[in-house]
């Protein structure tokens, strides 16, 4: 660099001010119950250099970086570079920025032509911000962090990445316990009215609405989740089952009963368990995910047995005589007198 050589400092047209920054980040948000605001902010001022170099009557303009680098075409567009306006008060800390970055863009040989060293024309430092920080989204007392970072002048909003679907979101909301998601992925429970997310919410098969796990069973006999509310107790079996599967009280398991022998696998469980089982001369057999329902038939006589499948615990014991309709339920007391008689 000569004694000729004219530097002058510019900057293009880019936001400088956080109100600036704020208005072209925050319309972006919609934050449910909540806000956004910016919990902290950086703005630096980072050197881009114009060399104007000068052979044969020829000026040819040459653009790097602070680290001596060429800065693309597509870059030299997207800041703004050829849209300049002059900086009349240069930072305070530009000397030593310019030093650096001219001493780089000389030892890459930015200035230099297959000719030789020509006369250098006019160098130019172009001041342009580069900003990073964070944005904050409160609702309530919960509040999540977004960080960002980018040129001044193409900054864009970044989106808030859901922390339970992993989607990318503009819309915010929390949940009751005080999650803040995607508002997509949040629905209502319909009998707490509590906020969830959808999936952890199911829908009952019997009325249709949507509610909080710990509202519901599975039905034994569909595998749908019915509210617990509406489950009703099958007039033989006593298993709360789902109202779909009732017709005239009775489950669909008890109206399926059919003959068992001693060859049936669930048969041989049930007479390794309960051997008095044995004395009886018929059994009908029938089960749903969690029960077997066994009725044994003697000459005047029929016992209903429910029994746990995984534990063979029983779980209830009813007798009726073969020309009755109604089932005598037996106490848990008397279970093991029943089962000898």
């Amino acid at each position: 660099m000569d004694g000729g050589t004219q530097v002058v400092h510019y900057v293009p047209d880019q936001p400088g001010t956080l109100l600036e920054l704020t208005a072209r980040l925050f319309p972006a948000y919609r934050v449910e119950g909540g806000r956004v605001y910016l919990a902290g902010c950086q703005w630096e001022d980072r050197i881009f250099l114009r060399l104007r170099v000068a052979q044969n009557g020829q000026v040819e303009e040459i653009w790097t970086d602070d680290h001596g680098k060429p800065v693309p075409p597509d870059q030299i567009q997207q800041l703004g570079l050829r849209q300049l306006r002059p900086l009349t008060v240069p930072p305070p800390y530009a000397a030593g920025k310019f030093q650096k970055a001219l001493a780089a863009s000389q030892r890459a040989g930015a200035n230099s032509t297959s000719n030789g060293r020509p006369d250098q024309e006019e160098i130019a430092a172009v001041w342009c911000k580069f900003v990073s920080g964070k944005l904050r989204f409160t609702i309530g007392s919960v509040s999540v962090d977004l960080p960002f970072s980018g040129w001044a002048r193409t900054l864009q909003p970044p989106p808030y990445i859901c922390p339970h679907t992993g989607r990318a979101t503009f819309h915010l909301a929390a949940t009751d316990d005080g999650r803040i998601l995607d508002a997509a992925a949040i629905g209502v429970c319909e009998v707490s009215g509590r906020r969830l997310p959808v999936d952890e919410l199911v829908r009952c098969s019997w009325t249709g609405k949507r509610t909080a796990k710990d509202f519901v069973d599975f039905c034994s006999l569909t595998g749908q989740p019915v509210l617990r509310s509406e489950l009703a107790a099958c007039q033989m079996c006593q298993e709360k089952v789902s109202p779909a599967v009732l017709q005239e009280g009775l489950c669909s398991a008890c109206r399926s009963l059919r003959p068992a022998s001693k060859a049936d696998p669930r048969m041989a469980r049930l007479l390794a368990e309960y051997p008095t089982l044995d004395r009886w001369h018929r059994w009908e057999l029938a089960e749903t995910e969690t029960v077997y329902v066994l009725v044994a038939s003697g000459l005047w006589k029929k016992l209903l047995v429910v029994v746990d499948k995984e534990s063979l615990e029983l779980r209830h014991l009813a007798t009726r005589h073969r020309l009755q309709t109604h089932w005598r339920p037996v106490e848990p007391g008397q279970y093991t007198f029943v089962l000898r008689e």
